[in-house]
């Protein structure tokens, strides 16, 4: 009987999802940023492009857009990180920062549209970086969002990792893009 347990509880945290970077990943769908809310778009990432959904909806193939990337994402610096863990004990947790996911298309068009942050406080400098690099690559198809759900779905620990090993997975699809 535990070890049914123990597999009903490892699926529901599948379910869940994981951030890794600037991504949120569920079984079924990469965002960038949190997933929808009732307040703010959100955008899903796939291999033929990305959407968004929500109040600014919206669908664009990647061969049709030619910029995209991630602006007013919430950095954390040592003393931002402990001023923030500060601020959360006294005031208790906050809301989730705005951020702006910024989309060019090929006929000149452009959006900026609103989403949240998934990060509890904030993302470190390098898996920012490491993120819209990814970004980069998807938008010049040497990679897939399909390979953040392909690694939620075969992780032997679903869950949100630890900065550094964010930096690394990162840092290996881009390696291997």
């Amino acid at each position: 009987m535990a070890a049914q347990e123990h597999l009903s509880h490892r699926f529901a945290r599948r379910q869940d999802g994981a951030m890794l970077g600037l991504f949120w990943i569920t079984p079924e769908t990469v965002y960038l940023g949190a997933p929808p809310s009732t307040t703010l778009s959100a955008v899903s990432l796939a291999p033929d492009g990305l959407t968004a959904v929500g109040p600014q909806a919206g669908s664009w193939p990647w061969q049709r857009v030619t910029a995209v990337k991630v602006e007013d994402v919430p950095v954390r610096t040592t003393t931002g990180r402990s001023l923030a863990r500060a601020f959360e004990v006294v005031f208790g947790p906050q809301s989730p920062t705005e951020m702006t996911v910024r989309v060019e298309s090929v006929d000149g068009s452009r959006f900026g549209i609103p989403v949240h942050s998934a990060a509890a406080s904030a993302y470190t400098v390098r898996e920012v970086d490491l993120s819209q690099r990814l970004l980069e690559h998807f938008l010049e198809e040497k990679a897939s969002p399909a390979t953040l759900t392909d690694w939620l779905l075969n992780s032997p620990r679903p869950r949100t990792p630890r900065p550094a090993e964010r930096e690394a997975l990162l840092q290996h699809w881009m390696e291997n893009a």
